[in-house]
């Protein structure tokens, strides 16, 4: 699969920061069929952008993603759904590390702070 195949909606677009080691030219994308895809964008590639990683939640709830945003140090994505949750994704392996709830509706936007020095971070919707 490459980027120009992809059938839905995208609502969501992250670029990986530059500080995370060994994730240069990755971006993130999210849309209506909930799944957020790692793209390697790296220059030179045969097609354009290569799909990495698809990243879908198991609990069974179709949900898309309204909004997503990269970790400053780590190759996390964490992402907002429609269902009202924040899912927080280890794009490495594909893995969902934690999932926030507490949303009875949509999540129109987020923001996150990270904490200098630590993993910790404080999400706002």
């Amino acid at each position: 699969e490459n980027m120009m195949e992809e059938a839905r909606s995208v609502e969501a677009v992250g670029f990986c920061p530059s500080t995370i080691p060994a994730t240069a030219h990755w971006c993130a994308t999210g849309g209506v069929d909930g799944v957020l895809k790692i793209w390697n964008m790296s220059p030179g590639g045969a097609g354009g952008a290569q799909l990495r990683q698809k990243c879908s939640r198991d609990d069974g709830i179709r949900a898309g993603i309204t909004r997503l945003r990269w970790h400053d140090s780590l190759p996390l994505v964490i992402a907002s759904y429609t269902d009202g949750r924040v899912c927080v994704w280890d794009v490495r392996v594909g893995k969902m590390v934690d999932c926030l709830t507490g949303h009875e509706d949509m999540i129109n936007d987020m923001d996150v702070a990270f904490v200098h020095g630590s993993s910790a971070a404080v999400i706002v919707t």
